[in-house]
C-alpha cells in the first residue's frame, strides 16, 4: 500500500469523523426537549421566573437563531408579570459570536462530506483495494481520536470551569461570554451545570460512535484479510 494512498485513506477517515462528530453536536444541541429537561433540572423555570411555555418558545426561537433560520435575536417576552425584550444587546452580541460559530461548522461539515467522497472516488478510480485503504484509514483515525478524547475528557473533569474558560478564550476575541447572572437572563438558561451535563452527552456520543467504528474496521479488515487468503 502506498505512501499516497495511505494518506488519501487517512484522509477520507478524518473528513468523515469531522461529519460525524459536528453531527452529533448538532443532533443533541439543536433538540427544544433536551433544553426542557435540563430547565426542570437545573430549576430554570423558577430563575427567570417565566411559564414553561413561554421559556420554551424563547429557547426555539434561540436555537432557530443559531442554525441561521432566524435572522435576529428580538423577541419579547412575558418575565415575572411584565412583557420586555428578552436578550438584551450583549447577549445578542454574544449569540452572533455563537451564531457564527455554528455556521463556519456547517461549512466545515460540507466541505469534509465532499472530501470524504472524492478521496473514495479517487481510491476507487485508482483501481487498487480502496476499501482496505479506507478500513485501515478509520481504524487508525478513530483508535488515536479515542485516546485523544479520553486523555482530553480527564484533564477537562478535573476542572470543568478552567477548561470552559480556555475554550472560549481560544474560540472568542472579546469578553461578551462573560454574562451576569443579575442582567443577563442568557447565563440563567444555561449555567455551567447545562454545559457540564451536554458536554458529557456529548462527548460520550462521539466516544461510542468512535468505538463502533473501531470495532467494525477491525473485525471487517480481518473479514476481508482472511477471505482473500482461501
Amino acid at each position: 500500500m502506498g505512501i499516497l494512498y495511505k494518506v488519501i485513506g487517512i484522509g477520507a477517515a478524518i473528513s468523515l469523523q469531522l461529519v460525524i462528530g459536528l453531527t452529533c453536536i448538532e443532533i443533541i444541541a439543536f433538540r427544544v426537549p433536551y433544553y426542557e429537561k435540563q430547565y426542570i433540572k437545573n430549576q430554570v423555570f423558577q430563575a427567570v421566573e417565566m411559564e414553561p411555555e413561554e421559556l420554551l418558545w424563547v429557547t426555539e426561537e434561540m436555537l432557530l437563531y443559531l442554525k441561521d433560520e432566524r435572522d435576529t435575536l428580538d423577541m419579547i417576552a412575558t418575565v415575572g408579570e411584565n412583557q420586555r425584550e428578552f436578550f438584551n444587546q450583549r447577549e445578542k452580541q454574544h449569540m452572533e459570536d455563537v451564531k457564527y460559530l455554528f455556521i463556519k461548522a456547517y461549512q466545515l461539515r460540507k466541505v469534509s462530506i465532499i472530501l470524504f467522497f472524492s478521496c473514495v472516488v479517487f481510491l476507487v478510480y485508482r483501481r487498487i483495494k480502496w476499501l482496505h485503504v479506507l478500513l485501515k484509514g478509520i481504524q487508525w483515525t478513530t483508535g488515536i481520536l479515542l485516546g485523544f478524547i479520553i486523555l482530553l475528557s480527564a484533564i477537562i473533569a478535573i476542572n470543568f470551569t478552567k477548561a470552559f474558560t480556555i475554550f472560549h478564550e481560544i474560540f472568542f476575541s472579546n469578553d461578551l461570554w462573560l454574562l451576569d447572572y443579575e442582567t443577563d437572563w442568557l447565563i440563567r438558561m444555561v449555567p455551567e451545570s447545562f454545559f457540564v451535563d451536554i458536554s458529557v452527552k456529548i462527548g460520550s456520543s462521539i466516544l461510542i460512535v468512535l468505538f463502533l467504528q473501531w470495532i467494525g474496521t477491525s473485525f471487517y479488515s480481518r473479514h476481508l484479510k482472511m477471505k482473500e487468503k482461501i
